[in-house]
């Protein structure tokens, strides 16, 4: 007798915990929906911070290119105001005017509607005199001696000229950004490169111009391998190329070795030159932890991480010391 109690209740206790399954799981396929997307939309969310959170290397092409001895890397001294808090504009950032050889290289984008971070490079150490160099072919253009000299500092507001300012890209940023249209312009005038230090995009254009009534040999070195070499002849016209490797060019003439200039080409547009005062703006960085370089020809790198915001203006004013 109590076997067969024991066999009927088996099957009325799984009955009932049938029903109390269904009880349970009918309620949840009703309002799983509803209560699955704040997970999915948490998982997601992780999934963007973490990608916003990892750093992309910092710039190979800036490290160990530069001819001559290997630049010391010198740390950053932050200045007012600080660099983590977005402003709302830059007091006294200039603009340079469209034409002038001054003109600090731009983003790809004239417009945006995401943070902006501008700032300057300062330089408060001394300032060597110019170096004068003799002059032994085509005098009577060039002179018998060039003055040269690598820092060019304003003597009121310390700012350094001819420093180039890049932020790294997140990961996969840059493979969605259009190439600047703006072409790199490198002029033979009076027996110089013109402009002493620029910055482009790979893919381009870079212009080569000889304004000068005697023949110049532009011949550019790209981690000690000659990428371009094209002889300019008087009254020549310009020669096109397309900026096919990223990293730090070195310009020179072979006709007349004092003269040298440097460009300094990136995969992405995320780039600025210094103006006069050491002044700078990049626009179009997303949002995040990013890397700010540095690079000057004779005073080595900078390297700061600076937290940029979804909207507003990061100011990053960065010292050599």
């Amino acid at each position: 007798m109590t076997g067969r109690s024991s066999m009927v209740s088996r099957p009325a206790m799984s009955v009932q915990a049938f029903i109390r399954l269904c009880a349970v799981a009918v309620p949840i396929a009703l309002i799983g929906p509803a209560s699955w997307s704040p997970l999915l939309a948490a998982s997601e969310l992780g999934a963007t911070q973490d990608d916003r959170g990892r750093k992309a290397p910092v710039s190979q092409q800036l490290h160990g290119l530069a001819p001559g001895p290997a630049a010391k890397f010198r740390r950053p001294r932050e200045v007012a105001p600080s660099i983590g808090e977005p402003q709302a504009e830059y007091p006294g950032l200039a603009v340079s005017q469209p034409g002038s050889e001054a003109q600090p290289a731009r983003s790809a984008f004239s417009e945006s509607t995401g943070p902006v971070i501008v700032g300057r490079v300062l330089y408060r150490g001394p300032v060597p005199a110019p170096i004068q160099m003799q002059v032994n072919r085509d005098p009577d253009v060039c002179g018998t001696t060039v003055s040269t000299s690598a820092l060019s500092v304003d003597g009121a507001t310390y700012g350094l000229r001819n420093a180039v300012v890049h932020v790294e890209p997140g990961a996969g940023e840059a493979s969605a950004r259009i190439v600047a249209t703006t072409s790199a312009v490198v002029r033979n005038k009076e027996c110089r490169f013109h402009p002493h230090v620029a910055a482009a995009q790979v893919g381009a254009e870079v212009q080569i111009i000889n304004d000068d009534p005697v023949m110049h040999n532009t011949n550019i070195i790209v981690a000690n391998n000659t990428a371009l070499n094209v002889a300019m002849v008087a009254g020549g016209n310009p020669i096109k190329k397309q900026l096919k490797k990223s990293g730090l060019h070195l310009v020179k003439c072979n006709v007349h070795k004092f003269m040298q200039a440097y460009r300094l080409v990136f995969d992405d547009p995320y780039f600025s030159e210094t103006t006069e005062s050491g002044q700078f703006s990049i626009v179009g960085v997303s949002p995040g932890s990013r890397r700010i370089s540095v690079w000057h020809e004779t005073l080595g790198m900078l390297e700061k991480d600076v937290q940029v915001p979804v909207r507003g203006t990061v100011v990053v004013d960065l010292e050599y010391k």
